[in-house]
């Protein structure tokens, strides 16, 4: 498949799903993929990002070979597209204890800087939120940033954040 000509323009829902039909047929293409979301250039990156996305939602476990490799790309990603759509994907697995710590770093300098979008900010939330049920420790830490930035952020940040807090404080 010549992704490059598929990702050219942004795939309909229904060229998203052909696409995704595609991948899902191959293991190869699914590498080819994940090569173009880690290493290209946007507008491919983000789309390849969406794809794998889409992918991995429809076949559950299908990036699990991959996950330590996104892991420890991610802070060399440039595409705020194709990190919301990796953080996504990633927020779906139980992460092996020895990526937990530089995700959770990761997901942490998202959180807290301004140059990420609120979606990518959610999806960092989300898997903070996830490991502070493996490390209670992590609650407080995450209850303060998520209250430092309520107010830096959007409406869909601030309604996460709080369910969040509420779930981490009992009070759900």
């Amino acid at each position: 498949m010549d992704f490059k000509s598929k990702l050219a323009k942004i795939p309909s829902g229904t060229g998203k799903e052909l696409i995704i039909q595609e991948v899902l047929n191959s293991s190869h293409q699914f590498k080819t993929l994940l090569d173009f979301a880690l290493y290209g250039k946007d507008p491919l990156a983000w789309r390849a990002g969406w794809i794998l996305d889409g992918c991995d939602e429809q076949a559950p476990g299908l990036a699990s070979d991959y996950i330590s490799g996104i892991i420890h790309r991610l802070p060399r990603i440039e595409s705020t597209g194709t990190l919301r759509c990796l953080l996504r994907l990633l927020s779906r697995y139980d992460i092996k204890e020895k990526n937990q710590g530089v995700l959770i770093d990761q997901c942490f300098k998202y959180l807290v800087s301004e140059l990420y979008p609120v979606a990518v900010k959610v999806h960092a939330m989300q898997i903070i939120y996830k490991h502070v049920l493996i490390y209670p420790d992590l609650k407080q830490e995450l209850i303060t940033v998520i209250s430092d930035q309520v107010e830096n952020n959007s409406v869909g940040f601030r309604s996460r954040g709080k369910r969040l807090i509420k779930k981490m404080e009992g009070k759900n």
